[in-house]
C-alpha cells in the first residue's frame, strides 16, 4: 500500500530531510485546528501536489486512498453515535435517541479531514522517497548513528514484507492441515497462530542483519565512506522555505474569515 514508485519528478528530487521537516511542521498546525477548513484544505493540496509534482497517476492515489477514505467515514460515524448519546443544550438535529449540537458535526467532520490529511502526507512522502535515501539523508544531515540509521533501515524495509510473511504462514498452515478461517471456531483462533511464527521469521532476519552489520565493521569507525551522499541544495531549502510560507499563508486567511479555531469551545 505505501510503497516508493520509481519517478523523476520535483518531490522524488528533494532531499528526504527536508520533507519530512516540511510535513512534521505541517502536522502541528494541522493537529491544532478544531475546524474541518484547514485538514480539508491540507488533503487537497497535498494529494493534487504528490499528483502533480510527484508524477503519481490519479488513479494509483484514489486505489491508495480508499481504505483510509472508509476508515475516515467509520471514524466519523462512531464519533456522532457516541455524542449523540450525550444530552446537550443547543441540539439542532435530533434522531431516535440521538441528539446532535452543531459542535458534534464539527467535531466529527474535523476528525475525519483530519485522519486523511495525515495520512495523505503520509503517502506523499513515502511514495516519492526511495528508503535508502532516506537513511543516507538522517545519517549525514541528521547526525544519526550509522549502526541506529541501518537497524532502522532494517526495520523500514522489513515492515512492507508483512503481509506477504502472513500469507506464507497462511499457506504453510493448511499444507499441513490447520484449517484456515473455516467455521467459526478457527475464525476465532486463527489470528492468535500468527504472531509466533512472525516473530521466529523477525528473529531470524535480525540475526542475519546484524551479521551482515558486523561483518562490514558497523560502528568500529567514526567515519566511514559513502557510495552516494545525500546533500541538501538551494531548491531545497527553498522548497521548504516557500512550503511553510505558503502553508502559512493559507492558516492567515483562515484564521482572517474566522475559519480556524484552536479549540472547540469557540464554536457556537
Amino acid at each position: 500500500m505505501f510503497d516508493y514508485i520509481e519517478q523523476d519528478s520535483f518531490l522524488h528530487r528533494r532531499n528526504p530531510v527536508i520533507k519530512l521537516a516540511m510535513i512534521a511542521v505541517i502536522t502541528v498546525i494541522v493537529c491544532l485546528s478544531y475546524f474541518p477548513v484547514l485538514p480539508a484544505v491540507t488533503f487537497l493540496v497535498f494529494f493534487f501536489g504528490t499528483w502533480i509534482a510527484g508524477r503519481i497517476p490519479m488513479r494509483n492515489l484514489l486505489r491508495r486512498l480508499l481504505v483510509f477514505l472508509i476508515i475516515s467515514i467509520l471514524f466519523m460515524i462512531s464519533m456522532l453515535l457516541l455524542r449523540g448519546l450525550n444530552e446537550e443544550s443547543e441540539i439542532v438535529v435530533r434522531f431516535w435517541i440521538f441528539g446532535w449540537t452543531r459542535r458534534d458535526f464539527v467535531h466529527a467532520v474535523t476528525l475525519g479531514f483530519r485522519i486523511l490529511a495525515l495520512i495523505t502526507m503520509s503517502m506523499g512522502f513515502v511514495l516519492t522517497t526511495r528508503p535508502g535515501d532516506l537513511l543516507l539523508s538522517l545519517i549525514m544531515q541528521c547526525r544519526l548513528s550509522v549502526v541506529h540509521g541501518y537497524a532502522a533501515m532494517a526495520a523500514y524495509r522489513f515492515l512492507p514484507e508483512l503481509q506477504e510473511q502472513i500469507d506464507a504462514i497462511h499457506l504453510a498452515q493448511e499444507i499441513r492441515g490447520i484449517p484456515w478461517n473455516k467455521g467459526i471456531g478457527s475464525r476465532f483462533t486463527s489470528p492468535f497462530r500468527v504472531p509466533l511464527p512472525l516473530l521466529c521469521i523477525a528473529a531470524r532476519r535480525g540475526e542475519r542483519v546484524a551479521c551482515a552489520m558486523e561483518s562490514r565493521g558497523m560502528g568500529r569507525k567514526t567515519k566511514r565512506t559513502f557510495y552516494k551522499k545525500m546533500k541538501t541544495n538551494r531548491a531545497d531549502w527553498l522548497f521548504l522555505l516557500l512550503s511553510v510560507l505558503g502553508y502559512a499563508v493559507i492558516v492567515w486567511i483562515l484564521i482572517k474569515f474566522n475559519a480556524y479555531r484552536f479549540s472547540f469551545a469557540s464554536i457556537q
